[in-house]
């Protein structure tokens, strides 16, 4: 039998934990086996949840997307502990959260209602869920969804204010998708499902600097709860804010209405929109990210980005030439 490595693993708040692995474990699942649930999500190295660095020592990585872990990060220590398998050597990995959020027990499903359900654009259905109680969690985090009687869990980011106890979701229809096929087929109002606890560290920092916003498709949904976070936070609502909305035709733009209410209670936020197809008026050809280089950024600015893979990774690069820090950048990429 191989002898056991040693995996240190450095948190944010300065807690430590050493868990002992057999060559070839993920550091997700020797992490498992020690009582510790790293955050994680897809589980397969397509979503980025589960970033970290390797500080020291060695991984294997398994197939992942290169989208999500862009070789230079990877050169740089970058790993995604879902698909890192543990070898011979001993190892010490660094992540981005509190060890209280990997000692917490998973707590139990939440019970919602659907209370509203509408198709608002090309692929996009808008999805209200009613809850017994408010939910607070911080703006720009999600939840997973499941359907009742489902065993498929997907993840969905808020898009109204903390504390409420209906939440909206914007959800990419899918053909074959585990959750939004259902949704598209046999959802009602009236309908049972069940959510996760709020999770994830892609959520608004309160801090005096200007911020971009880049978003694909139903990545808008995170940025329209930081917004109404913004408008309801005394003097936040004249720091500079810029929002990029890119989607593939026109016919897939959505929320524009309440983008323009939340533009009349913040007077320092600019948006611009963008479409690949069919852009129509006041609309860019193109891609959301090209339009990074057209504008005049502090340097200081804070940039947010959420949608596919390919787009975060163009948004971060055009972001990075037009002067910004790789370090003043969040991400959060699905497919």
């Amino acid at each position: 039998m191989s002898a056991s490595v040693a995996i240190t693993l450095l948190f944010a708040d300065g807690g430590t934990r050493r868990v002992d692995a057999n060559p070839g474990d993920t550091v997700v699942a020797a992490a498992a086996e020690a009582g510790l649930n790293l955050l994680t999500d897809c589980s397969n190295g397509q979503c980025g949840t589960c970033t970290a660095q390797l500080v020291c020592g060695s991984v294997e990585l398994g197939d992942y997307d290169r989208a999500v872990l862009p070789d230079a990060d990877r050169a740089d220590g970058a790993t995604l502990c879902c698909v890192s398998r543990v070898t011979a050597q001993d190892c010490v990995i660094e992540l981005p959260y509190d060890l209280s959020e990997a000692t917490a027990e998973e707590p139990p499903p939440i019970e919602g209602t659907v209370s509203a359900l509408e198709r608002v654009a090309l692929e996009t259905m808008r999805l209200e869920v009613r809850v017994d109680a408010p939910v607070t969690f911080q703006p720009g985090q999600y939840v997973r969804l499941r359907a009742a009687g489902s065993e498929a869990w997907r993840s969905y980011s808020m898009a109204n204010a903390s504390g409420d106890s209906t939440l909206v979701f914007y959800v990419r229809l899918v053909d074959g998708g585990a959750f939004s096929s259902w949704l598209a087929q046999s959802a009602a109002v009236g309908t049972t499902l069940e959510l996760s606890e709020p999770r994830g560290s892609f959520f608004l920092r309160q801090e005096p600097r200007p911020r971009l916003f880049v978003a694909g498709g139903t990545g808008l949904a995170p940025f329209l709860s930081m917004l109404e976070a913004i408008a309801a936070r005394e003097g936040a609502a004249m720091q500079p804010t810029t929002l990029l909305l890119g989607v593939r035709t026109g016919a897939h733009l959505f929320a524009l209405e309440r983008i323009e209410q939340l533009k009349q209670r913040l007077p320092a936020l600019e948006v611009r929109l963008a479409a690949e197809a069919e852009p129509g008026d006041a609309c860019h050809g193109g891609y959301a990210t090209d339009l990074i280089g057209t504008l005049a950024l502090d340097p200081a600015t804070r940039i947010y980005l959420c949608g596919p893979p390919p787009m975060v990774e163009a948004g971060r690069s055009a972001a990075a030439s037009a002067g910004l820090a790789r370090a003043d950048m969040l991400c959060e990429r699905f497919n």
